[in-house]
């Protein structure tokens, strides 16, 4: 990267001209795998079963490297002056044994156990093992004697199982005590000498790997001739020792905030599918399916040592506006990432009240502890729509989604809805949002639920029609021409240009592209 001198953001006006920036970057990334397993099938006809047995090892190496040299842009003759030289090299491994077990009884009678051993060296000698076990039961209950014939399809499944989670960033040490190599600028100077100074790092030496263990109940159905077939699963999933990157108080480590396990976050939901075959003629055929999943969660645990007064951790991207905002945050008894933002005020003609919130806690002033907890980002419910017409030589299909319940702050309001970002600084007037007409606001208000709107959204994702010609060429049995449409509508109350966004915040997202496709299938 090179910004020369002259660059507005970058001019020095001083005679040495020591302005601009020349940025040089190097990235290196390697992954390694090497798999190893042998599988064992047996039929076991005395006692009319099957067994089917795999064991296996597995090895993956991951390396990152990197440089980066930014001076100023060497303009006439001004001396090099080094803003960043740094580099680093990371490494870490991950070792796995593994087995499965599949016994099959009558046809109907299923069992599969799994056992895993990990190992990862991004945790010391004592916590680098974790041993994960599964367990899963089935019973094809249509094949019964009792089961009636129009039944085709009904098996009832059982699981349980713990799976371990070691990712941590881009930090590949964390239970080392590590030491950081100060810029130029953090030299501390000995007379006419300077030293280059090294600042200690926070780490936990017991961080050890999270784990995740899941039970869920299921049930597969078919009937009339599995013409309408589908399945629906209850699920509970309960993940202790999150690893996360908490705040420390201070003194008791050599940073504020340290990554470690901490924390209990429970999962429970139903997840339903069904699809079907509704007319199934010659020259009719139409097919449809839905699917649909509801899921809560809660955080039961933030803390090694419960404390009921601790407010949570702040979490997500920082907005734009300010320094450092964040507008969500993890605390027991809520969901994760909840949005923590003021209740706003409004008069009576509808129009929010700038810097009067609600003092939820009464003390007579506004401070963090009037912020409340409300909605999150996650929708309550995830639903999957699509269907399948053909008649004669005419096809048509399509697909939709929704989320229900999923909240967006709205940043592009909050940071670009004011009259303060009207009025720029250097003499022009600047695009605001429409949002503006609704506040009234003078100065930004970042932390106002003003600014939190309901995402819910159904969007149509695919649309396709075609019509095949046939034989209306010679030599050329069928020609198919169609069109087809990617993003074809949103439906949504949301204010902002779309409530898909990640991490709930909407900030500066690109605007997704409708595409219209048209095309010719030719088969000779």
């Amino acid at each position: 990267m090179f910004v020369p001198d002259s660059a507005a953001w970058s001019y020095d006006p001083s005679p040495i001209r020591i302005g601009g920036e020349k940025r040089a970057y190097t990235q290196k990334t390697l992954n390694e795998l090497l798999d190893f397993y042998f599988i064992y099938k047996k039929d076991l006809s005395a006692i009319s079963s099957r067994l089917d047995v795999t064991a296996g090892y597995s090895w993956q190496h991951f390396y990152r490297e990197g440089t980066t040299y930014a001076t100023n842009a060497f303009v006439l003759d001004a001396d090099e002056i080094v803003r960043e030289d740094t580099d680093y090299k990371t490494e870490n491994y991950l070792v796995s044994f593994f087995g499965r077990l599949n016994y099959i009884l009558l046809d109907r009678y299923m069992l599969t156990f799994t056992l895993r051993q990990d190992g990862s060296s991004r945790f010391s000698k004592d916590n680098r093992w974790g041993t994960f076990p599964s367990v899963a039961l089935a019973w094809d209950i249509a094949d019964e004697v009792f089961m009636p014939d129009m039944l085709n399809t009904l098996k009832l499944r059982l699981g349980f199982g713990i799976t371990g989670q070691q990712d941590i960033t881009d930090n590949d040490y964390p239970y080392l005590p590590a030491y950081t190599a100060g810029e130029p600028t953090a030299a501390y100077q000995f007379g006419d000498y300077f030293v280059n100074t090294f600042r200690p790092e926070g780490y936990d030496i017991n961080i050890k790997w999270e784990e995740t263990t899941t039970s869920n109940i299921g049930l597969d159905y078919g009937f009339m001739e599995n013409r309408i077939y589908g399945q629906i699963d209850l699920y509970n999933r309960e993940t202790k020792d999150l690893i996360n990157k908490i705040p420390v108080p201070a003194g008791t480590n050599l940073s504020n905030q340290i990554t470690t396990n901490v924390g209990t976050l429970v999962n429970k939901g139903v997840e339903f599918t069904v699809n079907g075959t509704i007319i199934s003629r010659v020259d009719l055929e139409w097919e449809v399916g839905w699917n649909m999943t509801y899921n809560q969660n809660e955080i039961m645990k933030l803390t090694k040592v419960d404390d009921p007064t601790y407010l949570g951790v702040p979490t997500g991207s920082f907005i734009s506006g300010g320094v450092g905002n964040q507008v969500k945050i993890h605390s027991v008894g809520y969901p994760a990432s909840s949005f923590f933002l003021y209740k706003q005020v409004y008069n009576t003609d509808g129009f929010p009240i700038e810097g009067l919130f609600v003092d939820k806690n009464g003390d007579g002033t506004i401070t963090i502890d009037d912020k409340y907890h409300f909605m999150k980002p996650a929708p309550d419910y995830i639903l999957g729509f699509s269907t399948y017409l053909r008649y004669k030589d005419f096809d048509f299909s399509m697909t939709a989604r929704a989320n229900i319940g999923n909240y967006v702050y709205n940043n592009q309001y909050s940071s670009n809805g004011t009259y303060s970002s009207l009025y720029n600084s250097v003499g022009y007037l600047s695009n605001v949002t429409r949002s503006l007409m609704e506040t009234r606001f003078e100065n930004p208000k970042y932390f106002s639920d003003f600014y939190l709107e309901n995402g819910s959204f159904l969007r149509f994702d695919y649309a396709t029609a075609g019509y095949n010609f046939r034989e209306v060429i010679p030599f050329v049995p069928n020609l198919r021409v169609f069109a087809a449409v990617q993003n074809l509508a949103l439906i949504t109350k949301y204010k902002g240009l779309d409530p898909e966004v990640f991490d709930g915040i909407d900030n500066n997202i690109f605007p997704r592209p409708r595409t219209i496709t048209f095309g010719v299938n030719v088969q000779f």
